[in-house]
């Protein structure tokens, strides 16, 4: 699976780890997978790993997952949101993410550190 989560109640954040290349059906049956999880809970803080994703193809990829990572976030109501990337593609990817969903989510962060993603959500 390209997207998996695991639940860390004692720190109460949702792990998402996000790998290769990740089409709308993933999207969907992650979704799915972490609404029927019960220790997804409203306001839980979320660390988003993607330093193992293959970097979108186009600006309209980025919209689209802009669209309906920012969805999930609403349906799921998380809280603060540190995404974590490994090269400078996928930071500018996760940046225009972040800037696209500023609105609708603004508590978003991009970071290249773990620890440093940590540190940020542990403060929230």
């Amino acid at each position: 699976m390209p997207i998996e989560h695991r639940v860390d109640p004692g720190q109460g954040i949702l792990f998402v780890t996000r790998s290769g290349s990740i089409d709308t059906q993933d999207e969907h049956d992650a979704l799915d997978r972490r609404r029927a999880d019960p220790l997804v809970q409203p306001g839980i803080r979320v660390l988003v790993d993607c330093c193992a994703v293959d970097p979108a193809d186009s600006t309209e990829v980025v919209h689209y997952l802009a669209d309906s990572i920012t969805a999930l976030a609403a349906h799921l109501q998380c809280g603060p949101v540190a995404i974590v990337v490994s090269t400078d593609v996928q930071f500018g990817m996760a940046r225009m993410y972040a800037a696209l969903t500023d609105l609708a989510h603004p508590d978003t962060e991009v970071f290249r550190a773990r620890e440093d993603a940590l540190t940020w959500l542990r403060s929230r």
